[in-house]
Order: structure tokens, then sequence, then C-alpha cells
């Protein structure tokens, strides 16, 4: 990135300048990392004290804190800083070249001609549409008729099964499978047969997954992750699940087969939902939590199983008392035997 003034980064931000200093910023980081000429950011006063010594050359800062650097005021200076990021991404040219790649294998019926850049190794099946400005890096395999919206971006070795349908603005990130055979078997004399999973997935518009994540497909119909939702790195989604809109699905979460789950939901990292389970709009699950029966919208659940987090958190606060406890109750019973004796 070219270097900018503060103030120009300012204006960009729609911020405040603060003082009369204004450094050449060539960089972001955070406290701990920063470096002369770095821009760095503080959005609560828990980080006043990283503040103090920060190497950084300037601040993103939310009004009220106080602040002995050159300092931009922003509301919520996060989110400033994420628009600051941005002028460091790559090039999407760079990471994406133009083009199909003379090692692509594409389906002599399937249709690339909007895509922006097929890369290197790819197999497109046939029937598959590609949609206008979609980029796929290398490796990448779609099966028979699947179909790829405007604007994706499918990192290295993303799979796409037959049949399954990706939005426009889709970010799949690498190795993500998508359609997967649902884990569906019947126990028998002769061992567990196969229930064939012939239902598709259904990822909708400006939805992001992370790396290593596997959606199945449904066994029958439909298996959807709706409208803006981001997956974290390593989650399962079961077969036929219904995933809301904008919802927050963090790491090493497992979600059963299913399972419905509402409208800007946020599960903490960690989370295993039993199959059949309802979880309503606006819910958020804690981390590491087991989640065996419905949630109801709005509520904040913690645990194994999951209750209430107020409740949780008094029982874990009796739970630690308990040893204690365990101790009088001996002492109480082992004097009642020497009155008795």
């Amino acid at each position: 990135m070219a270097s900018m003034k503060l103030s120009e980064i300012a204006g960009l931000l729609g911020g405040e300048l603060q003082g009369s200093a204004d450094p050449e910023i060539t960089g972001a980081a955070g406290l701990a990392d920063a470096h002369s000429g770095d821009l760095t950011f503080v959005s609560g006063k828990a980080f006043l004290k990283e503040l103090k010594i920060t190497k950084a050359s300037a601040v993103i800062i939310a009004p009220g804190l106080e602040c002995s650097l050159p300092a931009i005021r922003l509301e919520n200076p996060y989110e400033g800083f994420a628009i600051f990021l941005e002028r460091f991404q790559a090039p999407l040219d760079r990471v994406f070249p133009p083009g199909v790649h003379e090692t692509a294998v594409v389906d002599p019926t399937a249709d690339v001609s909007r895509a922006t850049s097929i890369g290197p190794y790819c197999v497109i099946g046939a029937d598959c549409i590609v949609g206008q400005g979609s980029r796929l890096a290398s490796h990448v395999t779609l099966g028979p008729d699947v179909e790829v919206g405007k604007n994706c971006q499918l990192y290295a070795r993303v799979a796409i099964r037959e049949k399954c349908r990706i939005g426009d603005r889709v970010i799949l990130h690498t190795a993500v499978c998508i359609g997967t055979d649902g884990f569906g078997f019947l126990p028998g004399r002769s061992g567990l047969k196969k229930v064939p999973q012939v239902g598709i997935v259904i990822i909708e518009d400006d939805v992001e997954i992370g790396s290593g994540s596997c959606v199945d497909r449904a066994t029958t119909g439909q298996t959807v992750v709706g409208q803006g939702t981001k997956l974290d790195n390593l989650v399962q989604v079961g077969h036929n699940v219904k995933v809301g809109n904008h919802c927050v699905i963090s790491a090493h979460c497992g979600i059963g087969g299913s399972t419905v789950i509402g409208n800007g939901v946020s599960i903490g990292g960690l989370v295993g939902v039993s199959d059949h389970v309802t979880i309503g709009d606006g819910a958020r699950i804690a981390g590491k939590s087991g989640m065996f029966k419905d949630v109801p919208a709005g509520a904040t659940v913690f645990g194994v199983p999951a209750i209430d987090v107020k409740e949780s958190f008094r029982l874990f606060s009796a739970l630690r008392k308990l040893p204690e406890l365990i101790r009088r109750v001996r002492k109480l019973e082992e004097t009642q035997l020497g009155k008795d004796q």
C-alpha cells in the first residue's frame, strides 16, 4: 500500500482527526504488533494499558477514551480499522488469474463463458453453469449440473457435488465440501445399509464458509444455508438442515440432521447440536454447549445439556462449592457416629 496521511485516512473513514500531528501511515497492525508507521485501533477501556506501550504511529479510537497518540475518533473503531484493512488485500486478479487455465478440464456442455477465472486443474462437470465474474482457484471440482452464481470466490480444492446450487457473491475457502452424502444408514442383520441421499444443497447469496467445512446434501429435498450466513472453519452441517439468514457459526461445530436454525443466530465454537432441534431467531449458543432440545427465540444458553446461561452459571457456582459441602457432611456423619457409639 502507498503511504497515506492520517488526515486522508480520517476522510476515508468519516472520522474526526485528533491533534495537529498528521503522520504518514504505511501499514496496519494490532496494538501489540504495531511498529512505527502502523495504524492500530482501540475499541474499549480494557485496551488502554496496551495503548500506552504500543509502537504504532496512530490509532483509531472511540470517543471519550484518552489517548496521547495522533488519533482518528470513530464511534466504531473496529469497523473503521476493517475498512482500512481492505487496502491491504491482494488484488483478486493476483489470487485468481483471469481466463481458463490450459490444464482445466471443462465438459463441453458446461457454461463458463461468463466466469472471470477457471484455475489450474479445475474439473467442471456436465451442464454446470458458472456465473458472471466468478473465480475458481486451482483444483476446484464441480460435479454435473452444479450452478455457481455471480461474483463468487471458490478457493483451492473446493468440491461441489452434483446438482447443488451456489448463490451470488459466495466465498468458499480452501477444501470446503458442498453436497457430500448425508449420514444415513439403516441397521440390519447384515450390517448397515446405506440410505440413498438424493437431495441437494442450496447456498444462498453472500454466504462465506471457512476451510474444511462440509455441508451435507439432503436425503430428499434441500439442505439450505441462508443469505448472509457465515460459517467458520471445520463446521459440519448435516443433511436436511435449514440455517437461517445472517447466522454466525464458529469453528468445530456439528449440526445434526434436520435441525432448523432461525435468522440471526450466533453459535460459539465446539457446539454440538443434536438432530431435529429447532433454534429460534436471534438465539445465542455459548461455546462448548450441547444442544438436545429446542431453544426459544432470543434465548442465551450454555452448558451440557444447554440451559439458560444465568441458570448455568448458578449451577457451576454451586458445583465449585460441592467438595467443601461433601467434607462438611462427612464430618457431621463422623460426629453423629461417635455420638451413637
